[in-house]
């Protein structure tokens, strides 16, 4: 009799520990496999980004190339030949990265050449390496062959007309061929957009079925692993508090009606209670929220573990223990069966998730914003200036936009080196957030430039707060260890309508606006709206 108890209590003790073991492995796994999935989201949406990038050099050299039929401007030509950058230079990088053995290092310093950030370059090519061969990639690559037909065929009318092969009767034949390409490549771009949001989409889904799967695989297990030793020991009080206190996790046993009968240390120590006071408390009621309202329904439980034997409840905001911590929590509930196979009382399992939803905060954060300042990134800031343009159409709101160029920036790093550089733009983001206002938008779009979106401001309040800015730029004593330097700032500012369309276009008056501060001496503050930049109309004050 002693030998059998002896053989049950270590067949449990073996049980649990190899079911824990494997609860772990499923973690790591689930984490593993929800990273893999997260990169080659984000690096979906830089094929999304660059997709844009593409689009507008091929709208740039299209309407450039009409125009230089037109008029016969050199200078169309040059405009034409920019806009091709891109989707020439992403056409030899995919060829770089079909080539056999791939020539990563080719497509990497195309994808650059092409406008692609640094940091989403490695992610393209990987997506290309590990997935470019999937029927999931299959139909936008294609797409991405098709248009190279097109986009050389642009090239070549480009080198016609640079070499004065054609003559200019032959230019309305020439426009037709022109918009009838652009068509066509308008339609690619279309369907190659559409691509990619299924594949996000696909990937969603796995991410998700991924984490389910093994949520719910660990709910089995640990399930499984709980009931087998009470069976095993007979399911007795002493043996199940037994198999509780030694648990790496926070269990306790509940009765039909949600009392907490029994619970380990692991438990008491997450919520933050001892032991002893425990014992006779209704859960529903510890698990109260700061509102007052119950994020445990007993019948509910009740109902779904019977139905499906497990069932795990995230609560959807945090839990505030007695001290003060907050805490995100992950209950799993089961059943624990007398031995005529009916329900005799509930195990759940607690798990503190806060710091894996911290993780997820984090990366969330850093995917949209700069590392170095603080400020959101250019991703970011188009969603934000997206929204803004939708919140002018119905709320009939006035937002303004505004660009800011440090002056002879790149004095600084040839002078002083990188992190002078670095150190410079910190302290001009310390100075700008100074400066805005509680909804105003900043963001770094790269290099020395920054965005500032002054939320429900008219133009002319934009101006004057444009103005002491750009003062209080130039009055600051920037330093880097020991050397202290003055710098200026060219600002660009124009209005947010909610008839202007897209953020591009805003994006594109306030680059203008920008660029006649800069036309204007520097250190100088231009304000153009759209409507009066398509007229040649603007003004700017120092």
């Amino acid at each position: 009799m002693v030998m059998s108890g002896g053989y049950h209590a270590q067949s449990s003790h073996t049980l649990m520990r190899v079911g824990l073991g494997c609860i772990v492995l499923l973690l790591v796994l689930a984490f593993g496999a929800a990273m893999a999935l997260i990169e080659f989201k984000t690096g979906v949406r830089a094929y999304a980004t660059g997709e844009s990038l593409w689009s507008k050099g091929r709208q740039a050299a299209v309407y450039h190339l009409n125009r230089y039929t037109e008029t016969s401007d050199p200078a169309h030509l040059k405009h034409a030949r920019e806009g091709l950058v891109t989707p020439l230079a992403y056409r030899e990088a995919r060829r770089a990265m079909t080539a056999t053995p791939m020539e990563a290092q080719r497509a990497a310093t195309k994808f650059r050449e092409g406008g692609s950030h640094a940091d989403d370059v490695p992610r393209l090519i990987s997506v290309y390496r590990y997935m470019g061969y999937s029927s999931l990639f299959h139909s936008p690559l294609q797409i991405w062959r098709d248009a190279d037909p097109h986009i050389l065929r642009l090239e070549e009318i480009l080198q016609l007309l640079s070499n004065n092969e054609l003559d200019s009767g032959e230019y309305p034949n020439l426009r037709e061929e022109i918009d009838r390409i652009n068509q066509e490549l308008v339609a690619m771009e279309s369907d190659f957009s559409a691509d990619l949001g299924r594949i996000d989409r696909t990937l969603n889904d796995l991410l998700l079925l991924t984490v389910a799967t093994v949520l719910a695989l660990a709910g089995v297990l640990v399930t499984t692993l709980f009931i087998s030793a009470a069976r095993r020991m007979a399911r007795t009080e002493d043996e199940l508090r037994t198999t509780l206190e030694h648990a790496a996790v926070g269990m306790a046993r509940l009765s039909l009606s949600g009392i907490i009968r029994s619970a380990n240390q692991r438990f008491a120590q997450t919520l933050g209670y001892p032991r002893d006071a425990l014992e006779g408390m209704q859960l529903d009621q510890l698990l109260l929220l700061n509102e007052g309202e119950t994020g445990l329904d007993m019948p509910s439980m009740r109902h779904r573990v019977l139905r499906h034997g497990t069932w795990t409840l995230t609560r959807d905001e945090p839990w505030t223990r007695e001290d003060g911590t907050p805490l995100w929590l992950e209950f799993t509930f089961s059943a624990v069966r007398d031995h005529r196979g009916r329900i005799a009382d509930y195990i759940v399992v607690v798990d503190d998730i806060s710091h894996h939803r911290s993780q997820v905060e984090k990366l969330s954060y850093e995917a949209s914003h700069d590392p170095l300042t603080g400020a959101i990134n250019r991703r970011e800031f188009l969603n934000r200036l997206a929204i803004c343009l939708e919140n002018t159409g119905y709320e009939r709101s006035r937002h303004a936009l505004c660009f800011v160029d440090l002056d002879y920036f790149k004095e600084i790093n040839d002078t002083h080196g990188h992190q002078a550089g670095d150190d410079c733009l910190v302290q001009l983001c310390r100075i700008i957030r100074a400066q805005l206002r509680e909804g105003d938008i900043l963001a770094r779009l790269g290099g020395d430039e920054f965005a500032l979106i002054f939320t429900y401001c008219p133009v002319d309040v934009a101006e004057r707060l444009a103005e002491e800015l750009r003062q209080r730029i130039a009055d600051h004593v920037f330093s880097s260890g020991s050397i202290t330097f003055r710098l200026s700032a060219s600002i660009g500012v124009t209005e947010i309508r909610s008839h202007h369309g897209d953020p591009e276009s805003v994006m594109e008056a306030a680059d203008r606006a920008c660029y006649g501060a800069k036309e204007h001496g520097r250190n100088h503050v231009y304000v153009v709206s759209l409507d009066e930049s398509e007229a040649g109309s603007a003004h700017g004050s120092t």
